[in-house]
């Protein structure tokens, strides 16, 4: 009688890990893209005028009196100040952004359009989502 050789059942790894680490770099890579600290809601427009520069600088306001913020890192409106003053004396600012939700109150984005221009920032754009036609 012939003897059956025994095949030891293995399990292989090697799948396994190779999902796991591209779960891990799809997380990574994606993440990577979201940097707004404030949710907001754009105004619609026919047309935007948002400075394309290298140097351009991000303002972000949402619906409470609290929601500032410069380049994703929320600050107050005194602090805002200071650091648009600080960075247009230092000429690492040449435009400016204002990413307004529809729900802010008008005289909002004016004071913080005066703060931008009052330091000699000249290209500054209101960011909108394109209106549907």
């Amino acid at each position: 009688m012939a003897r059956r050789e025994e095949e030891e059942a293995s399990l292989s790894l090697t799948p396994l890990v190779d999902v796991v680490l591209l779960l891990l770099i799809f997380y990574i890579v994606t993440t990577a893209f979201v940097d707004r600290e404030i949710e907001l809601q754009l105004p619609e427009s026919q047309a935007s005028s948002v400075p394309e520069e290298k140097k351009k600088f991000t303002v972000e306001l949402g619906r409470g009196r609290d929601d500032i913020a410069l380049n994703g890192e929320r600050i107050s409106l005194d602090v805002l100040d200071r650091r648009i003053a600080t960075e247009a004396a230092n000429d690492n600012i040449k435009a400016v952004e204002i990413r307004a939700d529809r729900e802010v109150i008008h005289g909002r984005v004016v004071e913080v359009l005066g703060i931008v221009k009052k330091h000699g920032v000249d290209s500054v754009g209101i960011a909108v989502r394109q209106a549907e036609t």
